[in-house]
């Protein structure tokens, strides 16, 4: 059975932009959900970006992490069961510190 894919634009900034060859990535893939794309990005490109975004005790984004879809924060969606469309932009950023 052939998977549907959706093409989305991937902005990792920061800490999280390091872990990648490049900070904007347009790539298509399988995932509906943004917990499913970070599951595929962790497994197409870096382990630790799971893991330095997801809390391992709790399965929800660590609190000082803060994703975006289409520019709005996924808090005042349906968190880890935002859903993805074909065209969408999804944004990581790790803690941001200064003053």
């Amino acid at each position: 059975m052939l998977v549907p894919m959706v093409k989305i634009a991937v902005h990792v900034y920061a800490t999280l932009g390091e872990l990648f060859k490049s900070k904007h990535i347009e790539l298509c893939t399988p995932a509906r959900t943004v917990k499913e794309l970070i599951d595929f990005l962790s497994a197409q490109y870096n382990t630790q970006f799971k893991e330095l975004l997801i809390d391992a005790n709790t399965g929800c984004v660590r609190s000082s992490h803060k994703i975006l879809v289409n520019g709005r924060d996924i808090d005042f969606l349906d968190k880890l069961d935002t859903r993805i469309l074909d065209g969408d932009s999804v944004a990581f950023f790790p803690p941001v510190g200064g003053g």
